[in-house]
């Protein structure tokens, strides 16, 4: 009589958790740790084009200050809270078919980003953008 006690709570237990789970997965983004270095490394660097007086765009990826500072040719860089109005979301998440901004999805010419690393900068932006 216990065990089958304990057998229908597990089991009601393991109903209630599986059908509980959200498959969405969120990572918490800082830009000190997750976005700064995806712009800085790797072989999808956005350096080349946007660091310093090499700003493609008008778009200076340099620091946070000039990050967030940026109006690039095409508008405001980051909308905070609002991923899918922000065009660094756009210019790396977007095919170049979907592009409704820019001919070409970022970075140009080098492999695209990750989707973690996409997912991560979804999330900075849709968590505010902050400078932590």
């Amino acid at each position: 009589m216990k065990t089958d006690r304990l057998l229908s709570l597990s089991a009601c237990f393991l109903f209630v958790a599986m059908t509980s789970c959200n498959n969405d997965v969120n990572f918490s983004a800082s830009y000190a740790h997750d976005i700064e270095p995806i712009f800085q490394t790797g072989s999808s660097s956005c350096y080349p084009c946007h660091l310093g007086g090499g700003r493609s765009g008008n778009l200076d990826l340099s620091s946070y200050a000039a990050l967030m500072a940026g109006d690039s040719e095409n508008g405001p860089v980051v909308r905070s809270g609002d991923a899918d109005h922000s065009l660094l979301y756009e210019a790396v998440s977007r095919p170049a078919i979907e592009q409704s901004i820019l001919s070409t999805r970022m970075p140009q010419g080098l492999d695209p980003l990750s989707a973690m690393q996409i997912k991560l900068i979804e999330n900075w932006i849709n968590e505010g953008a902050m400078d932590n």
